[in-house]
């Protein structure tokens, strides 16, 4: 699924190496976590493992093709179809609904219509817990249910790598349970779902850990 071989970044303003020579797999059907206190890198690895963030050094194979070798027409496809990514921020344009924010960012693809679009969006929303908050807009939302419903969008193109950066930093332990179980699900399902997390409670999910403070030692 993938693979990130000899991977490393520097941040020149800071002039300290972030990542250094780190290398991961990601089989089928894997719940990762990437474990790490805050500003130990775990957002930047997942950055560049999205295909988001260029590394310095080292390549990043997904489904056999390095991401950073791909034209900007392809990777775009790739973000469409097959990554999904979950910042660590929530961000929603406030003046649309929950439901317009989740399908609006996939009208232009044309692949789906809005209608098919919108029914799979309430279908995530439902398994979420949150099918009534679809016709509320961002600032009527809690933290942990802007969370969930940026977890739907990231799943509505049904990516086969699914990457969520603290999907549940500042939540309730059952919100927190809520997301990593259907996380979990997902890739029992036969895709694949890397998170980055300081959230201990995140390893009775994940099938491995990537403790990124050790590989950086």
């Amino acid at each position: 699924m993938l693979t990130a071989k000899k991977i490393s970044k520097s941040y020149t303003q800071k002039r300290r190496k972030i990542l250094d020579s780190l290398e991961i797999t990601i089989d089928e059907g894997e719940f990762v976590a990437v474990m790490g206190e805050s500003g130990s890198g775990k957002s930047t690895l997942l950055a560049v493992l999205a295909g988001i963030l260029s590394p310095d050094e080292g390549e990043v194979l997904f489904e056999g093709e390095d991401l950073y070798s791909l034209s900007d027409e392809k990777l775009a496809d790739v973000h469409r179809n097959k990554i999904g990514y979950v910042p660590q921020s929530n961000f929603f344009l406030k003046n649309y609904t929950i439901l317009e924010n989740i399908v609006e960012a996939f009208l232009s693809s044309k692949e789906k219509t809005e209608e098919e679009l919108t029914e799979k969006a309430k279908s995530y929303l439902t398994d979420l817990g949150i099918s009534d908050l679809a016709d509320r807009f961002p600032h009527e939302l809690s933290g942990g249910e802007l969370k969930r419903a940026a977890i739907v969008r990231a799943l509505l193109s049904s990516p086969v790598l699914l990457i969520a950066d603290e999907p549940t930093t500042g939540l309730d332990s059952n919100t927190g349970n809520i997301i990593l179980s259907y996380l979990s699900g997902y890739a029992k399902s036969g895709n694949s779902v890397l998170v980055a997390t300081h959230d201990d409670h995140v390893k009775e999910y994940a099938d491995w850990i990537v403790d990124i403070r050790k590989d950086l030692e």
